[in-house]
């Protein structure tokens, strides 16, 4: 079994504010220490359930947060940017399952550190149904065929998760 891991930081436990996700700025190295732990528990649970490869993308704005070398050894890890597909470089339609780790709510929700790729996005549609990340991301993953079978964030992007995805794990 293949896995793909988008992360995202905004909806990593304990974030609440801004300046933890940004370089340099109060708090962000050790946010980047609780992303890589929430990444590695993923990563645990994925080779649990019998994944033999793991690729995981850093996906939260220079995507240069990940520390590797706290990163479990053992995945292989997109860094950097200019990505073409972002946040969902790297997927193929030969992964079994896509995890997003870390993600939060759309833009004008109630989640914390709610927005849609730039905090200058108010909505995004698609076919009639407003879109954050989650769902463009899980878009993309449905193109590739490939289904998200895990989402973590706080409790308004795992609601909207399972409002579009229906029977997705969410924590």
């Amino acid at each position: 079994m293949r896995v793909f891991i988008s992360v995202d930081m905004e909806g990593v436990c304990g974030v609440v504010h801004w300046n933890q996700t940004q370089h340099g700025k109060e708090d962000y190295e050790r946010m980047r220490r609780l992303m890589t732990e929430e990444v590695n528990a993923a990563v645990e649970g994925a080779f649990a359930a019998g994944a033999k490869e793991i690729v995981v993308n850093d996906s939260h704005n220079a995507m240069r947060n990940v520390v590797i070398e706290d990163l479990h050894p053992d995945v292989r890890l997109i860094t950097g940017s200019t990505k073409p597909m972002s946040m969902m470089e790297g997927l193929t339609g030969d992964f079994d399952a896509v995890f997003l780790v870390g993600y939060h709510s759309r833009a004008s929700s109630t989640g914390v550190l709610n927005h849609t790729y730039t905090g200058r996005v108010a909505h995004y549609w698609v076919n009639g149904k407003v879109m954050g990340e989650t769902g463009m991301n899980a878009l993309i993953a449905g193109y590739h065929r490939v289904p998200v079978v895990l989402v973590t964030g706080d409790s308004v992007v795992t609601k909207e998760a399972q409002e579009l995805l229906g029977d997705v794990v969410t924590q």
